[in-house]
């Protein structure tokens, strides 16, 4: 009997200890959405303290560290979330985030092909490989990967600003010219990028005469 009760004594822990790690996992995730990322990144860290093997949890607490601007912890983290699960598609957008934030935009460009690799055509993932290739000064696939972002997503006003950028850098005035006042029709000044596409537009302006 006394056997029986040890093992119903050990089965009733186990379930707590599972529920409890389901609770910080659930805790962690609702700081995250409410902006609290400092609790996320300890709700987080306490779950992966007895559980190094849920990738999720990893992401979780990157997410927290790229919010608070730790880019290096954050990539770190990425990491280990994908050598569990190599097809993590947003550890993998994440891990190219950190990568721009940390200047190193080849890394930045490959994270971000691997996370196309399973969803071919996300534009949030284009746009953000297009930034790394404009930041690599490869000005060709940078116009590559916002134009495609613009085939898919035609409101997507970033990515006329984006490819306007790359054109006017390239002395493609006409093509920039088009792009950025489609940008400036789009989104105004909501990305506080109106100035900076009037400048450029001044300058193309002056250039034409």
């Amino acid at each position: 009997m006394k056997k029986i009760f040890y093992v119903f004594a050990f089965m009733f822990s186990f379930v707590i200890s599972i529920f409890a790690q389901e609770n910080e996992i659930t805790a962690g995730l609702n700081a995250l959405r409410s902006g609290d990322y400092n609790a996320a990144f300890n709700f987080y860290n306490k779950f992966l303290s007895t559980n190094e093997k849920y990738a999720p949890a990893f992401y979780g607490r990157a997410l927290a560290s790229y919010k608070l601007k730790d880019y290096k912890k954050s990539f770190d983290d990425c990491k280990k979330a994908i050598s569990l699960d190599n097809k993590y598609a947003d550890a993998l957008f994440l891990a190219g985030l950190n990568s721009i934030e940390l200047n190193d935009y080849k890394i930045a460009i490959k994270y971000f092909t691997d996370a196309l690799a399973a969803n071919p055509n996300n534009t949030k993932y284009l746009y953000s490989r297009a930034n790394a290739h404009y930041f690599a000064q490869m000005d060709s696939e940078a116009i590559e990967d916002y134009s495609r972002v613009i085939e898919l997503e035609p409101s997507f006003g970033l990515a006329y600003y984006g490819r306007g950028i790359a054109y006017y850098m390239a002395d493609k005035f006409p093509l920039a010219k088009i792009d950025l006042e489609n940008y400036i029709s789009l989104n105004a000044n909501k990305d506080n990028l109106q100035d900076e596409a009037m400048r450029i537009l001044k300058i193309i302006e002056r250039a034409n005469k």
